[in-house]
């Protein structure tokens, strides 16, 4: 199951897991820069997506620490579940 989440304003819509995301303490969204071999040496590829970094590098946590006041907090910044 998977979620995604725009800052009002924005264009780019990020992956998240799931809906409750917006309330993790991890939340993280972010670009993630996909790696790999290039011919001159660069790792970068240039390719981006638009999700939640913690996920991307590390995977989510087991305990994603849920709080509802961070869900407000972030709200009020202007994130939106789409």
């Amino acid at each position: 199951m998977s979620a995604s989440f725009r800052k009002v304003r924005l264009r780019v819509r990020y992956d998240f897991s799931d809906a409750r995301c917006i309330e993790a303490k991890c939340w993280a969204p972010g670009m993630y820069q996909h790696r790999g071999a290039t011919m001159s040496g660069s790792r970068n590829t240039g390719d981006e997506t638009a999700t939640c970094l913690n996920r991307a590098y590390h995977g989510c946590p087991a305990d994603r620490g849920h709080d509802p006041t961070l869900a407000t907090e972030r709200k009020a910044e202007g994130w939106r579940l789409t």
